[in-house]
């Protein structure tokens, strides 16, 4: 039985093109996970990229004539101009019917260059934690807002990954009919683990981080609070900096900085971890929460952003607060003193009851479909955020 309406199902080879200014961490995973869900429904000739040519090997599976790479150097007007250049002339061979836009940077270069065009896809953008909810100063932070608001009426549809950057959104007079809440999620498979993850054999609590070593995940917090107990943690971190410049120094002896390594070889990590930390200030989903819930590994995470909706406090994992070294070092403690194995397999069947990415892939094919009939009879359902994640779990 088809899961689309009728009059929809013919049109389910839509032609996407996704493009994104970086992809390296959350949104790398995200375009791997969702990508074999796409190229199974709408064709392998309907689904293309347009990446940094420096992570385009972040991209897992997926052939080279689906990818268009721009160079950049770091973050720069130079390198939004080569994103812009690449994602037209992509735009002109490959005339999709959706070009759906990733994270703020392309937002904000890419829209209004569509917009200007009088013909041309259907534009879907996902922020993937808006600019105006991180830490800036205020000047900065009614830019953002200001921005974000002025270009939604340049937006098809924007897609909030997380209850918490809709509500975001919301706030800051976004039109609701412009929004769609739907959530992340990743593949019930597991990959395989593959790597020298054996060798992590210790009496203390070992302790997994994966992301990027910026400011916004918190990997500071998780260097001073894992000084403060050397005694009892052995930390790994998974990762390196992309926006902020993080060069390794001064880390305590119970912290071990592993750089970024491939799907498998952090399955391995994984297999081996008593617990994942996410420390971050702002999170606008953390599909991190989700890769450890599949390995039924529980996580302590702040009280921050979208975790809250992830991480059940006290179930599957620990949620500390404020965001600071003190309560980080308070939740460490309070997780230790908690069954790991059992919060991590409750932690693997709640990630089995809600995140399903074949979920996240069908609300998606659904948005697409509804723009490309000019079907506005989801809008009101959009506006009430009706998930099944608010229910006690």
């Amino acid at each position: 039985m088809s899961i689309f309406p009728t009059q929809s199902s013919a049109r389910q080879a839509v032609k996407v093109l996704h493009v994104a200014e970086t992809i390296r961490g959350g949104i790398a995973s995200y375009l791997n996970e969702l990508h074999p869900q796409q190229q199974a429904s709408f064709g392998a000739e309907n689904v293309h990229y347009v990446v940094p040519s420096d992570h385009r090997h972040d991209l897992v599976g997926i052939d080279d004539s689906q990818i268009t790479t721009f160079d950049r150097s770091g973050r720069s007007i130079a390198g939004l101009f080569q994103m812009l250049r690449a994602s037209m002339q992509a735009l002109d061979a490959f005339k999709p019917d959706v070009m759906h836009l990733h994270s703020s940077f392309a937002g904000l270069v890419l829209r209004p260059a569509l917009a200007a065009r009088s013909e041309g896809p259907r534009v879907v953008y996902c922020p993937h934690g808006w600019a105006f909810s991180r830490e800036t100063g205020r000047l900065s932070h009614l830019a953002a807002k200001a921005a974000e608001t002025l270009l939604a009426r340049t937006s098809d549809r924007i897609i909030c990954i997380s209850g918490d950057e809709f509500n975001e959104a919301v706030r800051a007079g976004i039109p609701t009919d412009r929004l769609t809440l739907v959530h992340n999620g990743i593949s019930k498979s597991r990959p395989l683990p593959y790597g020298a993850a054996t060798d992590w054999t210790s009496k203390k609590a070992k302790v997994l981080f994966i992301g990027r070593l910026d400011r916004q995940k918190g990997f500071d917090l998780l260097i001073e609070a894992a000084r403060s107990l050397e005694d009892v943690l052995d930390v790994r971190i998974v990762g390196a900096s992309v926006v902020n410049k993080f060069d390794g120094a001064a880390v305590p002896a119970n912290v071990s900085l592993l750089g970024w390594l491939d799907r498998q070889q952090i399955e391995a990590q994984l297999e081996a971890a008593d617990l994942v930390v996410i420390p971050s200030r702002w999170e606008a989903f953390g599909l991190v929460a989700l890769e450890a819930m599949r390995a039924a590994k529980p996580i302590l995470a702040f009280h921050s952003g979208a975790l809250p909706e992830i991480v059940v406090d006290g179930v599957t994992g620990v949620l500390c607060e404020p965001v600071a070294v003190q309560p980080l070092i308070d939740g460490f403690r309070r997780m230790l003193d908690l069954d790991l194995k059992v919060l991590g397999q409750r932690g693997y069947d709640r990630f089995k009851q809600f995140y399903d990415v074949q979920k996240t892939h069908r609300q998606l094919h659904q948005v697409y479909v509804e723009l490309l009939d000019d079907n506005k009879s989801g809008v009101e359902q959009n506006v009430a955020l009706q998930s099944d994640l608010s229910k006690p779990f």
